[in-house]
């Protein structure tokens, strides 16, 4: 097995090399692999771009070790970045030990300013020079240089939203755990936690940054129990969605967008995906079944990759409101090294959503992360 994987690094390293000389002449419809040697690798969350706001640089991580048989497991990582055109390679910083899961969740500030957490949330220039650690699980999506993550308050010990502002270096509470107690009313269980013992995660502002979205795990480890929740920037408006969608994500800065695997909207839990209004009022189906959902910033075009457990696993694209995929890349065969090991496809689209990124197994405890310029002419 050792030297099947051995074999593999040098075909894979071989294929690597000859395409760099070609990249500057993409083939519309034909993957690209973004990292350039032959380390594991991954991008961020679904639907965060590695592109910089001006479209030039790509950010991805490099692991240099591989965990075997545990998803929780810590491994060494690298944070790298490339031009567009896939030169140009570049280390940043060698970060703390981190799962592969989402990798480090890398995203950019501006242009030349990036946010990362491995055993914290730091903030990152080009140039390696680190302006801020702050502990706690970063969200998606930078907003005019603001980021917003959950930690626990250290007086309160509440699962507590902030957001840090890094051009001013300043923190602000938007709130915390307590706030969002009527939801027991809303959805009574005798399998709740307290409000105080509620977790918040995946933290996304709207559009226009007046509301975010985030999950909130109100009971067992399970998605029943992971809801759904909005709000206005100045904790106003607060709405209960109900247990989540899959993957979701704000589609404008009234309605919702993800897959429905448990909806209560009078529809059927297909996992297609859907756009819901703000009380889950069904809106639009937006693609086929899927996982993990990505978006052009257009709207127009909708990426995401086969269910849990399934094997192989097939990377769809969609244009808005068709089930039936335009595109598709086979992104593993090995359920072990997707499924156990979380080693998640995770798409996104660039800036200008003509290029779709994607982590992709290409052989057992090989993932490397790829890019294709979509064929939208076809």
């Amino acid at each position: 097995m050792k030297n099947m994987r051995i074999l593999v690094y040098l075909i894979v390293f071989v294929i690597t090399a000859f395409s760099m000389e070609s990249h500057t002449g993409l083939q519309p419809g034909v993957p690209v692999k973004v990292n350039f040697d032959e380390f594991n690798a991954t991008f961020s969350y679904y639907n965060t771009t590695p592109e910089n706001p001006d479209g030039s640089k790509i950010a991805y991580v490099k692991f240099l070790s591989f965990p075997a048989h545990d998803r929780s497991e810590k491994v060494p990582a690298e944070i790298w970045v490339c031009n567009s055109d896939l030169t140009g390679h570049q280390k940043l910083i060698r970060t703390k030990n981190i799962a592969v899961h989402n990798g480090a969740r890398v995203q950019w500030i501006d242009n030349r300013t990036l946010a990362y957490e491995d055993d914290s949330i730091r903030i990152i220039g080009l140039d390696g020079e680190s302006s801020a650690v702050m502990s706690g699980r970063i969200g998606h999506h930078p907003h005019n240089g603001r980021i917003l993550y959950s930690a626990e308050d250290g007086e309160s010990k509440l699962a507590t939203i902030y957001e840090y502002n890094v051009r001013q270096q300043q923190r602000n509470v938007l709130g915390n755990a307590l706030d969002f107690k009527a939801v027991a009313g809303l959805y009574p269980s005798g399998s709740l936690r307290e409000a105080a013992d509620f977790g918040i995660l995946h933290l996304q502002y709207n559009p226009d940054g007046g509301s975010i979205a985030f999950r909130l795990d109100i009971g067992p480890s399970n998605e029943h129990y992971r809801h759904l929740v909005t709000m206005n920037y100045d904790k106003g408006n607060i709405r209960f969605f109900g247990p989540k969608p899959m993957h979701f994500a704000w589609y404008d800065n009234e309605s919702i967008m993800g897959h429905d695997n448990q909806i209560d909207d009078s529809m059927p839990d297909d996992k297609s995906g859907r756009r819901w209004d703000l009380n889950r009022n069904y809106i639009e189906i937006l693609s086929g079944t899927g996982n993990h959902l990505g978006a052009s910033d257009d709207r127009l075009y909708y990426a995401s990759e086969s269910w849990y457990q399934e094997s192989p696993v097939i990377l769809s694209v969609f244009r808005k409101g068709e089930t039936k995929a335009f595109w598709q890349d086979t992104v593993s065969t090995d359920k072990h090294t997707t499924w156990t090991l979380a080693n998640h496809t995770n798409p996104s689209f660039s800036r200008d959503g003509k290029r779709l990124y994607y982590n992709k197994c290409v052989a057992p405890g090989v993932v490397y992360t790829y890019m294709v310029v979509l064929p939208l002419n076809n």
